[in-house]
């Protein structure tokens, strides 16, 4: 026997009580949909028999069905059934608001098959004037769907609607065609998507042409970086760098920086990011030699460096972590990986953290860091205009973990053009386990595409010294006493 307590079958919970005892699901549309929808305890089957009851009723539907609707199609834990069906409904009576939600919430959905059914939807049924969410689900990456760019269901879903040798030529379109600024989110992925499809001789074209609209500042952006600097920016968060640089970056800045860069031979350029400027910087103004060397050159001796100095000893422990197969900060293994300016960066991170100077002030930031339990301490590195290191502490956007620094807006306007943005993992004094950035470290470095550094403690007069990137990739740069 089943005996409910404290919940009675009536005639409008009878449905819910049958699921309950296993009795059956009912389908059937409800008297009333809308009195289904907005009960945030109706069940799965119960919400489907309400967008059929819908379906059968008076169309196009009222707004505030709409609504309703469109709330089953992102909320957590709705059955997939259900979600096709309320996409289907709204496919006909609300269009617009479900392109415009799709367009805002599509990233953010947690069922990844969902996800893939609605892609295969919107290709299937030629539903080009949803190309802009098909553009903002592709800017993430998806790492069920693997990193063949070719293979996911964006580029199928573009090539249902435009053709399979049109997939360029719609992304192109979306790039020329949307508003400057009403837009510009999109346009910055669409621009990112399209330097994965290896379509960079193109942009290229596009950028170099003369008629640039006067209000279109990204592309007008990118022309002046191309004409002064040859270099193609390829992220979001690059053009966003870009951005800030052209807003605020002095004309002797671009200067400098055009004669840096005129000092590195052309092979060395191809596939430059705009991180390596403030690194080709500084290497011009503190050791212009390095950028004479080649890789194979750097890379030799940056190893005979780090002989000397416990490269390696020390690293991070990620137990319990996904990190991947291959997860190293040791650079012998990682010769294929390294780039010429990863190693520029890193025989530039030695020489910094050799000038006693610099250590002093680490070392005085490490102990402030290891007496305060709110925060990690942080800031950036960069090079004065007379060849000087010059270490810049930033306090944190908020405190409240000792385990990680809360970078306020302050450090990114002053990251644009550091060499550095470095923090500290100081809660001990003997903190090796910790030794490296961690997974919050690495998700910001992939954000900022930042050259970044970690000291940490490994014992009260040494610190352990790592650069990282992107990638991620990690090198171990060894230890530093203090001065």
């Amino acid at each position: 026997m089943v005996r409910f307590v404290g919940w009675a079958c009536s005639a409008a919970s009878a449905c819910a009580c049958a699921v309950a005892v296993g009795l059956g699901a009912c389908t059937a549309p409800p008297k009333d949909p809308m009195a289904v929808l907005s009960n945030p305890r109706s069940l799965s089957e119960q919400q489907l028999g309400a967008i059929k009851g819908l379906a059968a009723g008076a169309r196009p539907i009222d707004k505030d069905a709409a609504r309703e609707v469109r709330r089953l199609v992102f909320a957590p834990g709705v059955a997939l059934g259900t979600r096709q069906a309320a996409f289907d409904l709204l496919s006909e009576d609300d269009r617009t608001g479900l392109r415009e939600a799709l367009e805002t919430n599509i990233v953010r959905m947690d069922s990844f098959e969902f996800r893939r059914w609605v892609l295969e939807q919107i290709g299937a049924r030629g539903m080009k004037d949803f190309t802009a969410v098909v553009v903002n689900s592709w800017a993430g990456a998806v790492p069920v769907w693997g990193p063949d760019e070719r293979g996911r269901p964006e580029f199928a879903a573009l090539a249902a609607m435009y053709g399979p040798d049109r997939v360029s030529d719609a992304l192109f379109a979306v790039l020329n065609e949307s508003h400057p600024t009403r837009q510009a989110g999109l346009r910055a992925r669409t621009w990112e998507i399209l330097i994965r499809l290896d379509e960079r001789t193109a942009l290229r074209e596009l950028v170099m042409k003369s008629s640039i609209r006067p209000d279109d500042a990204m592309l007008r952006d990118i022309k002046q970086l191309v004409d002064d600097l040859g270099i193609l920016p390829e992220t979001r968060e690059e053009l966003l760098w870009l951005a800030k640089l052209r807003a605020n970056a002095s004309p002797g800045y671009w200067k400098a920086a055009g004669e840096a860069l005129r000092a590195i031979p052309e092979d060395r350029k191809q596939g430059f990011e705009l991180r390596g400027v403030p690194v080709a910087l500084a290497a011009h103004k503190h050791a212009p030699e390095l950028l004479s060397r080649s890789r194979e050159e750097l890379y030799d001796d940056l190893m005979v460096r780090l002989r000397t100095r416990d490269a390696s000893k020390y690293s991070a422990n990620f137990t319990g972590w996904e990190t991947g197969p291959r997860r190293t900060e040791v650079l012998g293994l990682q010769r294929d990986e390294v780039r010429w300016i990863d190693l520029v960066a890193c025989n530039l991170a030695l020489a910094l953290v050799d000038d006693p100077a610099v250590r002093a002030r680490l070392f005085d930031m490490g102990d402030r860091d290891q007496q305060d339990r709110r925060t990690e301490y942080g800031g950036v590195i960069r090079i004065d205009d007379a060849g000087n290191w010059s270490v810049v502490e930033v306090r944190p956007r908020v405190t409240g973990s000792d385990l990680k620094f809360e970078a306020p807006q302050e450090l990114f306007d002053q990251g644009y053009t550091a060499l550095f943005h470095f923090h500290l993992h100081a809660q001990e004094y003997e903190n090796g386990g910790y030794a490296g950035p961690h997974m919050g470290d690495f998700g910001y470095a992939n954000s900022t595409r930042a050259n970044c550094l970690v000291m940490t403690f490994v014992r009260r007069d040494t610190m352990n010294v790592d650069f990282y990137r992107h990638g991620p990739l990690v090198i171990d740069l060894g230890t530093v006493k203090r001065p």
